[in-house]
């Protein structure tokens, strides 16, 4: 049953491509309009020297711009759902910032800090952070205050309370954050290049799209897709193996030692 279970998704795609295939040959559809799934590979093979070198380039701004959204995320979520101050002064400024349109403000962007790395690292940054921030604050808010009460009351302190028991319990929302924030890195990598850059993904996708060539077009979808489900996974694998010692909702302090 569980090989069934993982075998069933490649199965599907492999159905959808087949039908793909067979519908652009019995229709007869130009290229143009809709390459089949042999065209895009043969764009791929015949090319693949330069979708890699200009595979790197984006994956190197996802990186950037994720790791950026992750820790700053993270540690907004902290010290908002912590401070009372910071959640009057701080929160109010970041749901009005996510009311900006990230497309309009990538000019500017590029204006202040040039076509280069910085500027889509930035832009990845700035739609990636936000629900990391949301998911933590959530995570963090979300503890039962009687647990919180019962661990004082066995001697811990407000550090101790926190590193091991409110981080571990808010976990699963920050993954769930930092999931929802991996696939809006690469979103924002691509806008950036739509926007200002000479090598990625994103721009040779654009470049392809003026030249006609809809087999590139489509070839360079593939690989965002594949670049942004693989750095998914890896997400969620380091959650299969952070997550486990997590604090459930019935709590049980015998897995806490103090």
């Amino acid at each position: 049953m569980s090989v069934l279970k993982k075998i069933t998704p490649i199965l599907t795609l492999l159905i959808i491509l087949w039908l793909w295939e067979v519908a652009v040959h019995f229709f007869k559809i130009p290229v143009l309009v809709l390459p089949a799934p042999s065209d895009i590979y043969r764009s791929l093979e015949q090319k693949q020297e330069l979708y890699f070198s200009f595979s790197l380039p984006t994956l190197l701004e996802i990186f950037a711009g994720f790791f950026l959204a992750a820790i700053s995320g993270i540690f907004l979520g902290i010290l908002v759902s912590f401070s009372a101050l910071a959640k009057s002064s701080i929160y109010p400024i970041l749901i009005s910032s996510q009311m900006v349109p990230k497309v309009a403000i990538a000019p500017v962007l590029t204006i202040w800090f040039g076509s280069g790395l910085m500027a889509k690292m930035f832009i990845a940054f700035l739609i990636a952070f936000f629900p990391i921030t949301i998911s933590t604050m959530v995570g963090l808010d979300a503890m039962d205050p009687e647990m919180v009460k019962m661990f004082r009351a066995m001697g811990a302190g407000r550090y101790k309370t926190f590193i091991k028991l409110r981080l571990p319990a808010a976990l699963p929302n920050i993954f769930a954050g930092l999931k929802i924030g991996m696939s809006l890195a690469v979103v924002g990598a691509v806008v950036a290049e739509f926007v200002a850059a000479d090598k990625g993904l994103g721009y040779y996708l654009l470049y392809a799209n003026g030249q006609l060539d809809s087999p590139g077009v489509f070839a360079s979808l593939f690989l965002l897709t594949v670049i942004g489900v693989t750095l998914y996974y890896f997400v969620e694998l380091a959650e299969y193996y952070l997550v486990p010692g997590v604090l459930h909702k019935e709590g049980n302090l015998n897995n806490f030692s103090m």
